[in-house]
């Protein structure tokens, strides 16, 4: 009985421990110290302080709620040489496959389904290039969103490209 005692005694001690503010301590004794000392950060906070004179870049990708909205956009990428090479190249890899190598809606998959706009009408001549930035990264009818596969730079480039095929029309 009195072993009974002693266990009745343990299990209430050991009840009244677990039940207490656990802090990983009893008394002065430290019985636990994972996660009681540690840096603590805010969600997505960068656990490390930026490098004194760098330029912080925050990341965000421009807040576009609709098609109208888009069209304040102003394109930041400059037609150099290099950038229209780049851009003729994106637009041939995503766009001519539908919208065709001139922008005038014969592309060979196009044949298959829904015939696309030709880009090289007057409508599209004078729609914003934030408008034209926001259909390949929503998509918009039948065409896909690109958002995920065209990086943002990349949409302004081939933007850039869309204006020199217009040219040539």
């Amino acid at each position: 009985m009195k072993f009974l005692g002693q266990i009745r005694t343990a299990l209430m001690l050991l009840v009244f421990i677990g039940c207490g503010p656990d802090n990983g301590e009893i008394g002065n004794y430290r019985y636990r110290t994972d996660m009681h000392e540690q840096p603590s950060f805010r969600n997505h906070e960068h656990p490390l302080t930026p490098v004194k004179n760098t330029v912080p870049v925050n990341g965000i990708l421009e807040a576009i709620r609709d098609s109208a909205s888009a069209a304040r956009l102003v394109n930041p990428v400059k037609p150099t040489q290099a950038n229209r090479d780049s851009g003729r190249f994106l637009y041939q890899t995503y766009c001519s496959p539908c919208h065709g190598i001139g922008g005038k809606g014969d592309g060979l998959v196009a044949a298959k389904f829904q015939v696309p706009p030709d880009l090289t009408t007057p409508k599209y001549r004078l729609a914003p290039d934030g408008y034209i930035y926001y259909v390949i990264r929503n998509g918009r009818l039948i065409m896909p969103a690109y958002y995920e596969a065209i990086r943002s730079h990349e949409r302004w480039l081939i933007v850039n490209h869309l204006r020199v095929l217009q040219r040539q029309e």
